[in-house]
């Protein structure tokens, strides 16, 4: 038989459980606190220094070398083969805008240009003459749609005339047979040239159409020889200086051949590379600057670098 524990005795047993618990909570809540201090890093006071800071530019001179070249150089090309008749201009000479540096050999261009000004004209004329014949033959047509359809109105009477004399007694079935062929043939024929008609306008109207866009593609290349040939005239695109030309006249130029360079000789940059290597993009050496100064001053991020 049970019996039941005293009192005292059930409490004795939960003051301990309490105790136990709550010593392995303070145990714990102790080894992480040591823990935390431990892994956490610090810095002691006296290897701490503490200094005023002042705003302001880091200069750096870097050593580099380079060369000065015009802002601005424009090579001029031959479009064409030829060979060079004459020389205008020389080396260092100051050209405005259109003009002419040296001459060129353009018999053959200038002949062959011609030639595509005559089927210029050629083609035109056979494009205005298609108009024509297309009106032409259209008009025709329609002129034939009228006729017949005067034929088929008269037809028409003539069928309702015989139907009339035979409900009178005064025709015979067989004229009433026959007015009726005739109207039904001369109705087939009336929708068969109108049919006709039609097909005609439209096989007309894509013909042309052809024949204009084959007469613009010709134009747009015509344009696109005579763009050739007026930059054969070798001329200035702008205000510059002279500083190539190829003054050999009777040398024989291939096209895309080199035979000039103008340069703007007011504003030059800098084009250079530093002795060492760093985080810095080597475009910077190459902002333009003003001939008036003595240096080049170059600009790079967080310093500044100058090339005397």
């Amino acid at each position: 038989m049970d019996r039941e524990i005293p009192k005292e005795v059930r409490q004795k047993e939960r003051n301990k459980k309490i105790i136990r618990y709550s010593s392995i909570g303070v145990a714990s809540i102790i080894v992480i606190g040591v823990l935390i201090s431990v892994l956490r890093a610090r810095v002691e006071a006296k290897d701490l220094v503490f200094s005023t800071v002042d705003t302001g530019v880091i200069e750096v001179s870097v050593s580099a070398s380079g060369k000065v070249v015009p802002a601005f150089e424009e090579i001029i090309n031959s479009p064409i083969n030829s060979r060079i008749l004459e020389v205008y201009k020389k080396g260092g000479d100051s050209v405005d805008v259109g003009t002419p540096i040296l001459k060129l050999d353009l018999q053959s261009t200038e002949t062959e240009y011609k030639k595509l000004l005559d089927e210029e004209q050629m083609r035109r004329y056979k494009l205005d003459q298609l108009r024509v014949n297309n009106q032409t033959k259209l008009s025709d047509m329609a002129m034939q749609i009228k006729v017949s359809a005067m034929k088929l109105s008269r037809m028409k009477v003539e069928l309702r005339n015989e139907h009339y004399l035979d409900s009178l007694g005064a025709g015979t079935t067989d004229k009433v047979r026959q007015a009726e062929l005739s109207y039904n043939v001369a109705q087939l024929e009336y929708e068969q040239l109108r049919q006709q008609y039609k097909n005609e306008k439209e096989v007309a109207a894509a013909e042309l159409k052809v024949q204009e866009l084959d007469f613009n593609i010709f134009r747009k290349s015509l344009s696109e020889k005579k763009r050739t040939l007026d930059d054969a005239q070798i001329r200035s695109p702008r205000r510059a200086i002279l500083t190539y030309i190829n003054n050999q006249i009777g040398a024989q130029i291939s096209e895309g051949g080199q035979v000039a360079i103008i340069s703007d000789l007011s504003h030059f940059k800098v084009e250079g590379e530093k002795a060492e290597k760093n985080d810095y993009q080597d475009s910077a050496l190459d902002k333009p600057f003003n001939r008036q100064e003595n240096m080049a001053t170059v600009w790079l991020p967080e310093e500044k670098q100058l090339l005397r």
